[in-house]
């Protein structure tokens, strides 16, 4: 059996992260997946007015911190208007979604754990985001 690699500390501060864009929200790579055994941690920043739209994640749970803004949050049954401090857990294979509802930028951490690993398909961040690209129809930008 072969031994799996061990993995290193890693301390990012956002200026130095990876960033790009999907369906116009702005998104920094501070932990990506392959860094890690079973996490990734974005910042995402989203626009005045922007939404994106409800999907849902088999592999992942997600935990997000709101950080500026306010934002309407719907996970599952549950949608709520949440601003600075609050904390959103979203278990995997609910639908979900998240709308920018403030006068200003929302910003947000997203902490994602992945109980059983990543898809062999998207190994790492860069393999996953070409993934979304696809499904959502875009360009890297």
């Amino acid at each position: 059996m072969e031994t799996p690699e061990k993995k290193k500390p890693v301390i990012t501060a956002p200026g130095e992260a990876p960033k790009c864009k999907l369906q116009g929200v702005d998104l920094a790579v501070l932990l990506p997946r392959e860094k890690s055994e079973a996490m990734e941690v974005l910042l995402e920043r989203y626009p005045k007015g922007r939404s994106f739209p409800v999907h849902q994640h088999k592999e992942c749970e997600q935990f997000y911190l709101i950080l500026e803004g306010e934002a309407q949050v719907t996970a599952g049954d549950q949608s709520r208007r949440v601003g600075k401090g609050t904390v959103v857990y979203i278990p995997r294979n609910t639908n979900h979604s998240v709308s920018n509802v403030g006068d200003g930028e929302l910003v947000y951490v997203v902490f994602e754990t992945y109980p059983d690993g990543y898809l062999p398909e998207e190994p790492t961040w860069d393999s996953h985001i070409q993934a979304l690209y696809r499904s959502y129809g875009e360009s890297a930008q």
